[in-house]
């Protein structure tokens, strides 16, 4: 394990430091002008200039950027740069997102016509906040807030500046961070329940009210769980909006020293999921031990390449291959679905299928699990680990634990 930990780091190094060279050397610039027509049929508009940048015309119309004006506001995963037209009334008129960082599994609807459409026709003067004007959307919204507060607060700043158009103050509401208070709650509760039951294993059986909250509440509700896109864009230095994004990665980080791979055992939602199925009493597919080892090193295989990929690009897209995001975010390709019911599938007759052969996230979990003793395996192992198994390969379920 030392030497994939070793390898990873080399990879992260050396991949970050190329992509960041050819980036710049070869930088795509996204040429704006092209949606413009778009935005405002018919209207000409001239090269782009001023304070605030914007794109004069030929009618009491312009265009911008709203990154140009408020690069400041970041959703999950940094900031969103939208397109605006609005006129001299103060009124939008067009509008296009031209890129985002965040996850398109939860916001694809963010981005269709009929959805960015709410805003037209809106005033600089209109609330323009979710839920009031602007709808809101299941599981994305950090992002949709980022995005509709890019909106208003670009619009107002560029009609107050170039329209004089007197418009609202904004409000700096403070976050309270509620879903981050959720998260934390059922961590820290999950964590000491973990440790209780290393002294008094007869509790071990309510290990499973763990597991189902881990599904109610980072799956179903807070549709979170610990995804490499989170690390990807940690290390590409994507700040994000969302407390719970930091939380969530604050936490994998000290539970890793704490407990090893404690999340895959008790908080991960399709790890519980998986578990559950492959309780069913259906008669398994027995792993020949040696395959079974050597398949287990695929999923170290396809997270060292994937992060390879993602910091030389800069494009964490190229990691979605997680059946979780998928299944949570409750939207795919057909590919994507199709990997989510495999997987389902080939749990009813191999325990943790996705865990033990390809899930990156325990990938990454299982390179930093430190060295522990007392973890035997037995014959109640959810993960089928063979007797003595390595550190890396065991989630803490606390079943198999000797303190002798």
């Amino acid at each position: 394990m030392k030497n994939l930990r070793a390898i990873f780091i080399i990879i992260v190094f050396f991949s970050l430091l190329t992509g960041i060279v050819v980036r710049k050397t070869t930088t795509f610039r996204l040429d704006e002008r092209i949606y413009l027509e778009e935005i405002a049929p018919g209207i000409v508009f001239y090269e782009k200039k001023g304070l605030p940048p914007h794109y004069p015309s030929n009618s009491n119309i312009i265009a911008f950027n709203s990154y140009d004006v408020r690069p400041d506001i970041k959703g999950y995963a940094g900031p969103i740069k939208v397109l605006i037209a609005i006129d001299n009334t103060g009124t939008i008129r067009g509008i296009k997102i031209l890129e985002h960082r965040e996850t398109k599994n939860y916001v694809h609807y963010m981005e269709r016509p009929e959805y960015l459409s709410q805003f037209i026709g809106k005033s600089v003067k209109d609330p323009l906040a979710i839920d009031k004007d602007i709808d809101a959307i299941s599981r994305a919204t950090v992002s949709v807030e980022a995005l509709t507060r890019t909106v208003r607060e670009s619009s107002r700043l560029v009609a107050a500046t170039l329209f004089n158009i007197e418009v609202p103050q904004e409000v700096h509401e403070k976050r309270v961070g509620v879903d981050l208070f959720i998260y934390l709650s059922l961590f820290l509760s999950t964590l000491a329940f973990y440790l209780f039951t290393r002294k008094q294993k007869r509790l071990l059986k309510l290990r499973d009210v763990f597991l189902v909250l881990s599904f109610l509440v980072v799956g179903l509700y807070l549709s979170s769980p610990f995804s490499v896109l989170h690390l990807y864009n940690f290390i590409l230095l994507r700040h994000s909006s969302s407390f719970l994004f930091y939380g969530l990665l604050l936490s994998l980080v000290f539970s890793i020293f704490v407990a090893g791979r404690f999340y895959c055992g008790w908080l991960c939602p399709f790890g519980a999921l998986v578990e559950f199925i492959g309780r069913l009493p259906l008669r398994k597919w027995e792993l020949p031990e040696k395959k079974d080892i050597i398949w287990r090193r695929l999923k170290y295989v396809f997270f060292l390449i994937i992060t390879g990929l993602v910091l030389f690009t800069g494009v964490p897209e190229f990691g979605i291959y997680e059946a979780y995001v998928t299944l949570f975010s409750f939207h795919g390709n057909i590919l994507q679905w199709t990997l989510v019911i495999l997987m389902l599938f080939v749990s009813l007759k191999v325990k943790r299928f996705w865990c033990r052969f390809l899930c990156p996230a325990g990938a990454f979990l299982a390179l930093f699990t430190p060295s522990t003793g007392g973890y035997r395996s037995s014959a109640e192992c959810p993960q089928s680990n063979p007797p003595d198994p390595p550190p890396s390969e065991c989630i803490r379920c606390n079943k198999c634990l000797r303190r002798d």
